[in-house]
């Protein structure tokens, strides 16, 4: 069945959304009893407990109505499950130690597209993306099956809807305003809306049902932090310091190596947020037993923002003085560059993206027989993001100090302020930033200590922008054989089988764009863009102890319109001394970008052109020329799409069976999956290898030829993956499990692609090329549970659970030799004969009589280069060659005399091997005076954490980290009252260029109330993140910072009214 005849199906004058088909795991649950926090806590232990596996599960506690609003959060109340947080939301989850790209989330069984963030994150599916209002449950299946999509090396996590037919007719509505405590900029509250229709009924014997459901939300606050920050280890990036600094160090490494701060900055950002979703669902039932549902959903999400950040670049430079702690960290240090001093970074950062996801799917469900039941689904689902990729990759508009004293002999005679001594102390959780600045007119001192809008200039801008979108379309056939007859034996009670197809195609294009205005160069503070660009639209902003810094920060803001206008208005200085000739900036103007990136609509209120100067002396003429910033991408830098075919094909053997009078469930499944891939990039590669004399177009000496081309890398796997799951009832209360599985996790998409980067060339050494591996197989886990578990009484119980996971062929960098393309090496074949040491000075001599003018540069290279040429610095005849446009002089390329051209090829393998392993134990508990509790703890140890003192790669997996929860609740005929906290312990977060990440342990507390006016009206309120707990990450030890972020509690305020 394709998607264009489930189009036309869904023209019908239908809602639909995401249908609650069967779970296809033993347990089916038919629909949730939706009357508060005690019903909805005793439908998640029936899933729990009916489950042959280990499962743990949340409800609703009323129609529409989610303990949380984001699922994530919710989840995050479950054993086992963290929450990992963006913008102060909720947004994916790790299990048992296990980050969200080693987590399958199924929607009603179903695998849905991802679109992956920038910082990796494999194929994890974002929570905030849809609304918890309509689900009806969520399944955490920690113990393997089957007939589940595989994906899941930590847990399956299945969402549920809810099904029309045989659901009560009715619906609700909920409406509440958010105030979020650091907004500053946006509303002060913020709107949210959400509702639920459900109706059935029957027509002409036969059953029909419809839902529908969707929420709008709209968020706006402050974030406030530091820049990401990265440690510089001495030994890769060292000799920076000078040896004149004065250095304190207690350093204990044995290797010496220490860690520099590359940057330290303070930052802000307004966001604002847009979430919308729609479900809806039709449902036919007829009298032979067969159900159709037909299903869409849609949800969306937008993302904008601005933001300053200020501060300054250390990595060692111009450090006079340092301490490093026993760890090798510099804690403290202090930089002051001479004459002209350093860049005073107030940067203006702004991003915009939309992430949107839409499934279409039909299900027909139909009971043969007594015995038989067989279920064919079908789904078409898109996932898409547009935009900002965020992090570091934002769209960053640098203004900086032009380090100027307005001489006389200059084209700017006006004076902007120096940098001076810079400070950090990381004895302070955020750093403690301090600067000093000066100022002088023509060598006469200006009495003022801050940088204002008189110093301020455009310097150079990076524009990134992403279009990524992920198409995947499913095929399911699933059958249930119940043994009603006893045939073959009488413990065996049903046999679950079926197949599956998935087809997924993904596609990333990128582009990034660097826009130079005033920048000279790298290093080089000053330049003259801050004359022509008007003071007044800078305000200071002074922000003593900002993030508890305990300094006098202050920054200069800037509106969006006034920082994109006037990046691209203040430009193009010309200097017209005869004294030096020089010409400021030009060809660092907006001039010179791309044509598309200019207008010419740059005029003032009085129709006078303020834009561009052209040949601007003293007298500052403007023209209406204007560099035009947002939007100026330039050409695409990437376009990479990897299609995927998995095939599947599973079957669950389920007994019922007694031991020793002890009844005995048992489930022993196999899945068997066949993958092929496709890796195809439009990007540029190596064709050829050029030679020719000293530096030219190609390189120094020797250089590679590149071209751009469509490149496509293939890859496949296979696999068998057995699990067995036995559930043994001790007594009426007492159930024990123990499961064995085999489970995968598949690759991030973007380490398939095929694109290809080209290293630095150097003669001496194999040239680097960079790509994916399309052909990276599945990292494997070898899994067993055992547990425990005690139902004591009605709504209460008390759990333990082991678990461990043997995993093997976890990636990590790769780096093999090989030839590449048909690429030949000019300088190995019979030409290249010549290239020996003996012959390193053979060209200075023979330049004797002209002046040796090739001493000192030339060697072998140049000397053999120049004999094939038959010292005519020409072709001679060759048909191999071609002419150096810039000089004239032969370039010879590689031919098929020549040997291949061996590179070193870079990309991820499959090389790590590890063990997790890890408690949980739980308790719920329900008094009789209305109160409830629940507690849980989940322990991880192992060797898959990371060694902070370790240097270069290792094996570590993210998500690696303790955490706790524990809710306390009161429920009675008014009231509906939770407080909970949740607890995550310090947490391995994937690693930065060089050092290891870690999350500071954090333990959020939250609160809501309900109060219940009517069987029909409620009035309620939440709190959530009620102490103000920051996110924290830090490389390697606490000492050193990585990221600092504040976003403050929110309180939400509403009521809902059902019909």
């Amino acid at each position: 069945m394709n998607k264009y005849f489930l189009s036309l199906l869904l023209i019908l004058p239908l809602s639909f959304v995401i249908f609650a088909q069967d779970d296809e795991s033993e347990d089916d649950i038919e629909e949730v009893v939706v009357t508060g926090i005690k019903s909805s806590l005793k439908d998640a232990i029936e899933i729990k407990r009916n489950n042959v596996g280990v499962v743990d599960a949340l409800t609703a506690e009323d129609l529409g109505k989610f303990p949380d609003g984001n699922l994530a959060e919710a989840l995050s109340r479950l054993v086992g499950v963290t929450t990992e947080r963006s913008n102060d939301e909720g947004t994916k989850v790790s299990v048992r130690g296990l980050g969200p790209e080693f987590n399958m989330v199924t929607l009603n069984g179903r695998t849905m597209p991802t679109v992956p963030p920038q910082y990796g994150g494999g194929r994890s599916f974002n929570f905030g993306d849809i609304s918890g209002h309509g689900v009806a449950a969520v399944e955490v299946y920690k113990s393997a099956n089957a007939v589940l999509p595989t994906g899941g090396l930590g847990s399956t996590i299945n969402m549920v809807t809810a099904k029309p037919i045989g659901a009560d007719d009715g619906g609700a509505v909920s409406f509440r305003l958010n105030q979020h405590s650091k907004n500053v900029n946006g509303d002060d509250f913020t709107p949210e809306l959400d509702f639920i229709y459900i109706t059935n009924g029957e027509y002409g014997g036969n059953k029909w049902g419809f839902s529908i459901s969707g929420s709008h939300q709209e968020r706006h606050n402050r974030e406030e932090g530091t820049n990401e920050i990265t440690w510089l280890p001495s030994d890769v990036r060292g000799g920076t310091v000078p040896s004149s600094a004065v250095i304190t160090s207690s350093n204990q490494r044995a290797d010496g190596v220490y860690f520099y701060p590359e940057s330290l900055a303070y930052k802000f950002k307004d966001n604002q947020s847009e979430r919308d979703n729609l479900q809806t669902a039709f449902q036919y039932e007829w009298s032979n037993g067969l159900v159709m549902t037909i299903d869409y959903t849609a949800s969306s999400t937008s993302f904008d923002f601005t933001g300053i950040t200020t501060g300054s670049y250390f990595a060692g430079w111009n450090t006079t003085q340092m301490t490093i702690n026993e760890k090798g960290a510099v804690i403290s240090g202090t930089a002051e560059a001479p004459g002209d001093g350093d860049s005073f970074q107030n940067d203006f950062e702004y991003g915009n993206s939309s992430n949107n996801n839409k499934s279409i799917g039909i299900n027909f469900d139909y009971q043969i027989n007594d015995n038989l039941n067989l279920t064919l689904d079908y789904h078409d689902s898109v996932a898409g993001f547009k935009g900002t990729p965020g992090g570091t990759q934002n769209n960053i508009l640098q203004f900086s100090n032009g380090a100027w004293q307005g001489w006389g002999w200059w084209p700017v005679q006006e004076a902007s302020g120096y940098l001076r001594a810079r400070s950090f102390d990381f004895s302070n959780q955020v750093g403690a930033l301090t600067w000093e600045m000066d100022k002088s007119f023509q060598g006469t001192p200006i009495n003022v200590t801050q940088f204002d809008g008189s110093d301020m200039g455009p310097r150079q801008a990076f524009l990134n922008y992403q279009d990524r979108d992920s198409d995947l379309n499913q095929l399911q056939l699933i059958g249930t054989w119940d043994n009603n007859d006893g045939i073959f034996m009488e413990s065996l009670s049903s046999i679950e089988f079926g197949v599956s197809q998935m087809d997924t195609t993904f596609s990333n294009q990128k582009w990034f764009n660097q826009l130079i205005n005033g920048k000279i160069a790298d290093g080089n503070p000053v330049m003259m863009t801050y004359a022509f660009m008007p003071d007044d639209v800078w305000t200071t902003v002074n922000a003593p102890d900002y993030l508890g810094s305990g300094t006098q920060f202050y920054y200069l803001n800037i509106s969006k319109a006034d920082a994109l206008y006037w990046f691209g208005a203040a430009g193009f200085v010309g200097d017209f001394s005869s004294g030096d000739g020089t010409w400021w900036n030009n060809s660092n103007t907006p001039y010179t970008w791309p044509a598309e990136c200019l207008a010419n609509d740059a005029f003032d209120a009085d129709g006078n052109p303020n834009g561009l100067g052209s040949n601007v002396g003293y007298d500052g003429n403007r023209t209406s020329t204007r560099g035009v910033v947002d939007g100026c991408f330039g050409e695409r830098d990437s376009n990479g799409i990897i299609t995927e075919e998995l095939n599947s094909i599973f079957v669950n053997f389920n007994f019922d069976a007694e031991m020793n009078g002890m009844p005995v469930r048992a489930q022993i499944g196999l899945r068997y999956e066949d993958e092929e891939r496709a890796s195809t990039a439009t990007t540029t590669v190596p064709t050829n290898t050029a030679w020719s004399l000293g530096a030219f177009v190609y390189g120094n000496k020797v250089g590679v030829i590149t071209e751009p081309t469509v490149y496509t890398g293939i890859g496949d796997s296979d696999y068998l993956l057995p699990n067995i799951n036995v559930s043994v009832d001790v007594n009426d209360d007492t159930v024990v499990r123990t499961s064995l599985s085999k489970t995968i996790a598949r690759p991030d998409l973007e380490q398939l692609d095929s694109t290809v980067s080209v290293g630095a060339f150097d003669p001496r050494y194999p040239l680097t090329l960079g790509t994916g591996n399309p052909n990276l197989q599945p990292y494997e886990s070898i899994n067993l549970d055992l547990a425990y578990e005690f139902y004591y009484a009605e709504g209460s119980y008390f759990a333990l659970n082991y678990f461990r996971k043997e995993i093997k062929d976890y990636h990590g960098a790769g780096l093999n030799s090989g030839p590449f393309n048909g690429v030949r090496d000019v300088t190995r074949g019979p030409r290249g004969e010549l290239i020996v040491p003996e012959n390193d000075d053979a060209l200075c001599q023979w330049t004797a009589p002209q002046g040796y003018w090739a001493c000192g540069w030339s060697n072998a290279y140049d000397w053999a280069w120049l004999v094939n040429t038959g010292f005519s610095f020409g072709c001679n005849g060759s048909t191999d060659c071609i002419p150096d446009p810039n000089t004239g002089n032969a370039i010879f390329i590689g031919n098929s005399d020549d040997p291949f051209y061996i590179f070193n090829l870079a990309q991820p393998v499959n090389k790590y091997d590890g063990t997790l392993d890890g408690f949980e134990v739980a308790i719920q508990h329900l008094f009789d005076n209305n109160f409830g509790v629940l507690a849980n703890a989940t322990f991880v140890g192992g060797d898959t954490d990371a060694d902070p003192a370790a240097l270069g790669e290792q094996f570590a997996l993210p998500g690696f980290g303790d955490a706790a929860n524990l809710s306390v609740f009161y429920e009675d005929d008014k009231w509906r009252t939770r407080l909970s906290v949740n607890y995550k312990g310090e947490t391995y977060a994937g690693s930065d260029q060089y050092n290891p990440l870690y999350v500071v342990e954090r333990a959020q507390v939250d609160f809501t109330t309900t109060y219940i006016v009517s069987e029909n009206t409620q009035l309620f309120f939440e709190a959530i993140n009620i102490t103000d707990e920051e996110v924290e990450l830090y490389s390697r030890y606490k000492e050193m910072t990585f990221l600092y972020q504040d976003h403050g509690p929110i309180v939400k305020a509403g009521f809902r009214v059902s019909f």
